[in-house]
């Protein structure tokens, strides 16, 4: 009987240390497993816009829009015009005679552009746009087998000025670009062109040549700010359009 008693007083003191024991170590080991399992999540830094472009010693901040960001500008208003007619009456010092446009000059001399149809590799055909004055220019859509471009031609001596398509000049007319959108068949250059007026004189900043998207129907918002239709070979497909502004830096 004695030797009973002090065995359950030796027991029971014993099992209730072992107890605790375990539940201080399990406690422990929760910890220890929900340190290690739930790392901290990395924090992704984006920039407001998705590409850079080079043009020259100028740099353009591309970033996207909404459409009613787009949609509230007006469309650009060119100062030519796509009725050669029209643009022939505005202007007599341009005649069109047959296959030809005829050019009297300010020097007393005559510059011709003739079409030719005849060889496919030597295929053009200039139609008169109008004179800009804000470039002092002529201006003439240009035709070629699989490709089209645009002409400036200076109404003083006659000098040309090949572009990619009609000018889309700024607010304060100190700069022009010449936009092209030809992502899939490749027959034109894709991207645009950056040009300085200064006074008469026109230079070429530089051209941005665009492989992974477009950019099309372009708005100058400010003397800085370009809008635009931004188009991949996605997009084409699936028969949508994003926006996208471009900003000078």
């Amino acid at each position: 009987m004695i030797k009973n008693i002090l065995w359950l007083l030796l027991f029971v003191p014993l099992v209730y240390a072992c107890n605790n024991s375990g539940k201080q170590t399990g406690t422990d080991s929760t910890q220890t497993t929900h340190d290690t399992t739930a790392p901290e999540t990395p924090v992704t830094v984006t920039h407001d816009y998705i590409d850079t472009i080079q043009v020259g010693n100028k740099k353009f901040l591309v970033s996207f829009i909404d459409k009613a960001t787009y949609d509230q500008y007006p469309a650009y208003q060119p100062s030519g015009d796509t009725s050669e007619r029209n643009a022939l009456a505005k202007n007599p010092g341009v005649k069109r005679v047959g296959e030809q446009l005829e050019f009297s000059l300010g020097n007393g001399a005559q510059k011709i552009r003739a079409n030719n149809g005849e060889d496919d590799d030597d295929f053009v055909r200039y139609s008169y746009a109008g004179y800009y004055p804000d470039l002092h220019r002529h201006g003439m859509f240009i035709g070629y087998y699989e490709a089209d471009g645009f002409e400036l031609l200076n109404p003083d001596n006659g000098d040309t000025l090949n572009t990619w398509t009609a000018p889309i000049i700024s607010p304060d007319k100190k700069y022009f670009i010449c936009p092209n959108m030809d992502i899939e068949a490749g027959f034109n250059p894709n991207g645009f062109q950056l040009f300085e007026i200064d006074n008469k004189n026109i230079r070429l900043v530089g051209q941005a040549e665009l492989t992974k998207y477009g950019i099309d129907q372009v708005k100058w918002i400010d003397n800085k700010t370009f809008i635009a239709i931004y188009q991949t070979d996605e997009d084409i497909m699936h028969n949508r359009s994003r926006y996208v502004k471009l900003v000078m830096q």
